[in-house]
């Protein structure tokens, strides 16, 4: 789009004496100062969502090697985090090219990248370093505790963990306090974990099927939500915390309104396996990533789009905004989306 800019010319004006008087000249008017419009911001990407959905498209692809583990995306520092079994890689949002890799571990926990300020944060399975994501220098690796990681989950500053000893934390990446949830009974392996965005619910998938939740200001309370036969891999609350997506059932994704009495609302379809569940902004769209590719799912109907069915994909993340998409198969493919 051009600058504009306006101008403002004065005229002189003449006047004429009667009677043979010389010319007279008005004084001049002030000019104005010249004023240019601000140059235009780029226009944010539009949030993929039911308006949108139809216009999700490809932006880039690379092919990262090994065998996906984990995503992140942020649009404020222009970066994509890809986990592989190897390590971890950083690229630019925009072209694609790799910004260097990250060897740290070799033990990323699938889902557990996330950037945080001007930092990359990745789980490993004995420890959670830092490293900034321009420079890739190394940050102090944060306090956690030394039991095994099963299981992670990023909502803004706060960062769940299940860990081998039976106990979910949640740690502040901003420094705030840690919250402990003790599973009751014998320890039991977190296989996936879901906070809400104002970090007030937390819910965990168990190695052996159950599926629990818990008000966080009351954490010794846990609520028994379903039993299913097999392991959940995926959990996701949206935005408003009204809904938990649950992919545990035989080729079902199971949404649960968490009302005083919980009761499942819709029940949608899906392959042998779901890895990754996401709440589209506008929380009438879910993003799943499994055996099946990646898709969009339309949760009041029964519309889907499939964005990519060549692998099945290990794990998504949106970007800060709900509006950037990316994701990682089993054959190493990045991919990054976006509405077009």
């Amino acid at each position: 789009m051009r600058t504009v800019i306006v101008m403002s010319f004065a005229c002189a004006l003449a006047a004429c004496a009667a009677g043979g008087a010389g010319p007279a000249t008005a004084a001049p008017r002030k000019k104005p100062a010249s004023k240019v419009a601000p140059a235009p911001r780029p226009h944010a990407p539009l949030a993929i969502g039911h308006a949108t959905v139809d216009r999700v498209k490809k932006s880039w692809e690379v092919a990262g090697g090994g065998y996906g583990r984990a995503v992140a995306v942020s649009r404020a520092l222009g970066r994509v985090a890809f986990a592989n079994k190897e390590g971890v890689e950083l690229f630019d949002l925009v072209t694609g090219k790799s910004a260097g890799k990250v060897q740290r571990c070799r033990d990323v926990v699938r889902g557990g990248l996330a950037f945080h300020g001007g930092d990359l944060v990745i789980v490993c399975e004995k420890s959670v370093v830092r490293v900034d994501a321009h420079k890739r220098t190394d940050r102090p690796d944060l306090a956690v505790h030394a039991s095994r990681i099963t299981a992670a989950a990023f909502v803004g500053a706060r960062m769940a963990l299940g860990h081998h000893d039976g106990v979910v934390r949640i740690y502040g990446l901003d420094g705030a306090a840690t919250a402990e949830v003790r599973v009751p009974g014998p320890p039991v392996d977190a296989k996936s974990l879901a906070l809400t965005r104002d970090g007030a619910r937390l819910a965990v998938g168990f190695v052996q099927g159950s599926v629990w939740w818990w008000d966080l200001a009351k954490p010794d309370a846990f609520h028994d939500l379903v039993r299913h036969e097999s392991e959940t891999d995926a959990l996701a609350f949206s935005d408003d915390g009204g809904l938990l997506a649950d992919e545990g059932a035989t080729h079902t994704t199971t949404l649960w309104e968490l009302a005083a009495t919980p009761a499942a609302k819709t029940k949608l379809k899906h392959g042998n396996w779901v890895k990754r569940i996401l709440f589209t902004r506008d929380g009438k769209w879910l993003v799943r990533a499994g055996s099946d590719g990646l898709e969009l799912t339309e949760i009041g109907g029964p519309k889907r789009v499939a964005l990519d069915t060549r692998d099945p994909v290990e794990d998504a993340a949106f970007d800060e905004h709900g509006a950037l998409l990316g994701a990682v198969d089993r054959q190493g493919r990045l991919t990054l989306w976006a509405v077009r």
